[in-house]
């Protein structure tokens, strides 16, 4: 029997990498304000973002208003500087002198950065996919938000090429390599699942029989799909380990996914029916078609009766498709997701067993394959 580990940011997050999308959001911040030393006019702009100092002002470029500004050092000592998102946050408190036009796509990655703490860039590009085709007048074209997309992600891939970690966790990779807990299958795999594991179902399954049968609980097989494009994952690889970046990873750029992977959407339809390539242009699903991940992983599924375990993914609709593929297979015995506790007792199992129902179709199945919180652990 074997393990198939999800791995999503919050793997990477768990080794103290400032992975978010809000992390990449203000590291953009960082990079424009940077960039105002080279600005010689009144206009700084990217298919992002358009910042203005108004032809009224006195400040004649932005390379002055950089010099003029000190590079808006924040004190002396100890010596630091204000963040690019303070700089713009001060852009914008001042329209007298100064004028921001974002792209529909930016504006709305911005908004729920300011309203939700957080941002899924992925799913907002698709929601914006949905508007342009119920509405060819909603001020963007699909070309737009095709090219825009394709700009941030070679950004993020020039964001996450700056930072790496080497905090190994013991403890992740316990889990990985622990013996199979029986407790964990799903009623409707035990029976499989034990045969798989030449453990007899009609005997009396106690921690006497397990300890004497513990060899036969080892993981034969342990594949890392990691959804990230770092390579915080390679650091866990063994001997029976095998590691399938199924989006890409930073060392082949030209074969990172990123976009959208959403087929049981109701509006899915919909976008094949318009019979226009550049709707599916971003789609996962025809992106795996690219490399052999996809395929390796479908082999994996069809091997042997398999145990899920989720560290770090959100399961977020993004990746429902390829979710709903694993989660659904014929040989998944259980679902364990790991979740994150906060200092103040409060935890995230909930919302991220609430995720993963909507990457069912048959709820009587997600209900029984999914291992209750007494049996989880938090990472």
């Amino acid at each position: 029997m074997n393990r198939l580990v999800i791995i999503g940011n919050g793997f990477d997050m768990a080794h103290g990498l400032k992975t978010s999308y809000m992390d990449f959001i203000n590291w953009y911040w960082d990079c424009r304000v940077n960039s105002f030393i080279e600005e010689t006019t009144k206009v700084s702009e990217d298919c992002l973002c358009r910042l203005k100092i108004k032809d009224n002002s006195d400040i004649s470029c932005w390379n002055v208003f950089a010099f003029n500004n000190s590079y808006f050092i924040k004190s002396l000592l100890p010596k630091s500087r204000y963040t690019g998102s303070e700089v713009v946050q001060y852009i914008k408190d001042n329209p007298v002198t100064f004028s921001i036009e974002c792209c529909r796509f930016f504006e709305t990655i911005l908004q729920s950065i300011e309203n939700r703490g957080w941002v899924d860039i992925e799913n907002d590009y698709y929601q914006l996919l949905k508007i342009s085709i119920a509405n060819p007048n909603c001020g963007y074209t699909i070309n737009e938000l095709n090219s825009q997309l394709a700009y941030l992600q070679s950004l993020l891939v020039k964001y996450l090429g700056t930072i790496e970690t080497n905090n190994f966790r013991n403890d992740l990779k316990g889990a990985m390599v622990d013996y199979f807990d029986t407790a964990d299958f799903s009623t409707e795999s035990t029976a499989r699942a034990l045969d798989n594991l030449g453990l007899d179902y009609d005997c009396p399954r106690n921690s006497r029989y397990y300890y004497e049968n513990r060899n036969n609980l080892k993981p034969e097989r342990i594949m890392l799909l990691s959804f990230n494009y770092t390579g915080t994952a390679q650091m866990y690889d063994g001997d029976n380990f095998e590691l399938n970046y199924i989006h890409g990873d930073l060392e082949h750029p030209e074969n990172i996914i990123f976009g959208y992977g959403d087929e049981l959407d109701k509006s899915y339809q919909d976008i094949l029916d318009k019979n226009d390539n550049e709707l599916l242009r971003n789609v996962k699903s025809v992106k795996y078609l690219e490399t052999r991940h996809y395929h390796e992983l479908l082999e994996f599924l069809m091997s042997a009766p398999f145990q899920v375990f989720i560290m770090g993914h959100s399961c977020g609709n993004s990746d429902r498709t390829l979710l709903n593929t694993v989660f659904e297979h014929e040989n998944c015995v259980s679902i364990k997701p790991f979740y994150h506790k906060w200092d103040d007792g409060r935890d995230n199992y909930l919302e991220l067993v609430q995720n993963i129902s909507r990457n069912f179709t048959n709820m009587k199945l997600f209900r029984d394959r999914v291992v209750n919180k007494e049996q989880c652990q938090t990472m």
